[in-house]
């Protein structure tokens, strides 16, 4: 007996093992064939990541350009040191990175408060400073019937 579920199904996981879920969001949300979407992802042009892994992501990068931060912000979030300390250390650039955040009194809240001002795409997207925010619905059969769940994926475009 031949099932056509079971024949899709097939189809399907062999198309999966081919590609990322990620590239497979990708392709979708750009309008461009999986191998491209594999590449751009491959070629660092695209992160896409879900809630947690973008959370992540943007603590990383933040951490690496403290630096760059307002003064009044940094001021704001290392106990109210004066501001001029931060202009005259960001002459350094990022040689003012490990100063600076020794300084921050609680880097979780710096994160979040950046976060919350400037959203993380203006971080993780130096292209265009835009996160979109993908849905990726996926199945699961369970016997003859199938479930499907939502997962929330996160585009940048980084180049």
């Amino acid at each position: 007996m031949i099932n056509e579920l079971d024949l899709m199904e097939n189809h399907w996981n062999n198309y999966k093992q081919d590609y990322t879920t990620k590239a497979i969001v990708l392709a979708a949300h750009l309008g461009v064939d999986l191998d491209e979407a594999e590449s751009a992802i491959d070629d660092y042009d695209y992160l896409v990541c879900t809630d947690e892994e973008a959370d992540d992501w943007v603590r990383e990068d933040i951490e690496q350009m403290v630096w760059a931060f307002t003064p009044s912000f940094l001021s704001a979030h290392t106990g109210y040191v004066d501001e001029d300390v931060f202009k005259w250390l960001q002459q350094k650039c990022e040689g003012a990175n490990d100063a600076i955040m020794s300084m921050i009194k609680d880097f979780d809240a710096f994160v979040e408060d950046a976060v919350a001002c400037d959203g993380r795409g203006h971080f993780l997207a130096g292209y265009d400073g835009i996160e979109h925010e993908v849905v990726y619905l996926s199945v699961e059969r369970d016997g003859m019937c199938y479930k499907t769940k939502e997962t929330y994926y996160y585009i940048y475009r980084r180049n």
